[in-house]
């Protein structure tokens, strides 16, 4: 079991740093890494479901999964479109499934939670780090990984992702690290290393500025905002906690303006004109009408399985419009199949919340980011996502091994599905 603890740990690292593995595998068979997780992850999961009491969530996920083939299938017939396309659609649809065991495996591994919460906050301070120091150095990291193309963009525009693809995909993944932070925050004992956990959570914020998205700050500022509110309206200790917070938040504010404004291309990027120019809402009211309101059977059904991947398109096949909107790309694409498929885990998760604890409020509120993130943009779907996501669910449906206020079942720990 530790073996396939540590191949789940390396994929993590792997798809939350995907740049630089990119780049490593160009030009060799391995640049289909992330496919190869997947089939393997994919395995895993098919030979340890059981164990785990994945067995409804799995027929769930089977009958989607067969209406999206003969989706599919539609698609090569009536569009012509190409294996590979179709392919990879299955795999962005999918591609977070196998991380929903995760969490019962490392558990069951021998591991505590205070270190699963351990890996994601370390994880979260080298991302923070990081952007920090890619930003600091003018763009080492996003000029020497990113294609030419791109990174020369991305440069002038000061937007920089350290080892990540682009500087917009990795918001939600980012947040689950910040709820892992705070939960291990929650479980300790002493103020001190209350105090060095907050400011870790902190600076995920401030290393998410200088990534130039705002849509990766607002999910971060708002994770933390409703787990942390929670945090104090409901921790017992404090008072000692919250002088200490409010000295570490006067000690380095003055740092952090200067550090935050100085740089006109953020001041600018993130000034009220500049948001008021966004035109993100004709997108929606496009992607409002042509799948909702003009054609009740996109609406149901979907156009083209794929339709929206461009990326993976011959040069002859059709391609949708993202609509800046991850709702309306899927809704486009599958219908009502591929807007459950986004919405499923935070519809179990609301069925089945029985007693809300901190530890179920920060669950809830990296959901909120996720829709968030759906609503303002096409990344809901970018595997990064959807692999956080499903760490997500498998933490809430282990919740008796993860939640130190969760009494509601036995030792085991096993959440029934």
């Amino acid at each position: 079991m530790r073996k396939i603890t540590v191949f789940y740990i390396i994929s993590i690292i792997m798809l939350s740093n995907g740049a630089l593995f990119t780049w490593m595998f160009i030009g060799t068979p391995l640049n289909i890494w992330r496919q190869v997780i997947w089939v393997i992850g994919l395995v895993i999961l098919a030979q340890l479901y059981s164990k785990a009491r994945l067995t409804k969530i799995l027929k769930i996920f089977l009958a989607l999964f067969s209406i999206c083939l003969i989706q599919a299938l539609y698609a090569r017939a009536i569009y012509g479109f190409n294996i590979t396309r179709l392919f990879y659609g299955f795999w962005l649809y999918f591609s977070g499934l196998p991380f929903i065991i995760f969490p019962y495996i490392y558990i069951w591994s021998g591991y505590k939670k205070e270190s699963f919460y351990d890996l994601f906050t370390i994880l979260g301070v080298f991302m923070s780090l990081g952007i920090i120091i890619d930003y600091t150095t003018g763009g080492i990291f996003t000029e020497t990984l990113a294609p030419a193309s791109i990174s020369e963009g991305l440069l002038e525009s000061k937007r920089y992702c350290f080892l990540s693809e682009a500087p917009t995909t990795f918001g939600v993944y980012y947040s689950l690290c910040l709820i892992c932070t705070l939960n291990r925050m929650y479980l300790c004992k002493y103020n001190s290393t209350k105090l060095i956990l907050l400011f870790a959570a902190l600076l995920s914020i401030f290393g998410a500025w200088f990534t130039g998205s705002r849509q990766i700050v607002a999910v971060l500022a708002l994770t933390f905002v409703i787990s942390f509110s929670y945090y104090l309206f409901r921790a017992r200790d404090k008072k000692g906690f919250i002088i200490g917070a409010i000295a570490i938040i006067i000690a380095i504010l003055p740092t952090v303006q200067i550090f935050l404004f100085t740089d006109d291309a953020y001041s600018e990027r993130y000034s009220s004109e500049s948001i008021k120019e966004d035109k993100r809402y004709a997108y929606w009211e496009r992607g409002f009408q042509e799948n909702i309101t003009d054609n009740a059977l996109i609406f149901l059904f979907g156009k083209a399985f794929t339709l929206t991947q461009g990326q993976k398109a011959a040069p002859n096949e059709i391609t949708g419009s993202h609509y800046e909107n991850t709702f309306f790309s899927r809704i486009s694409e599958t219908g009502l199949v591929g807007l459950l498929l986004l919405l499923l885990p935070i519809i179990y998760s609301a069925y089945h919340n029985k007693k809300w604890t901190f530890f179920s409020v920060s669950i809830f509120s990296l959901y909120i980011a996720y829709l968030f993130i759906c609503f303002v943009s096409p990344n809901g779907i970018h595997q990064t996502t959807q692999t956080a996501i499903f760490i997500a669910w498998g933490m809430f449906l282990n919740r008796s091994l993860f939640d130190k206020d969760y009494k509601g079942l036995s030792n085991s720990g096993i959440y029934h599905t």
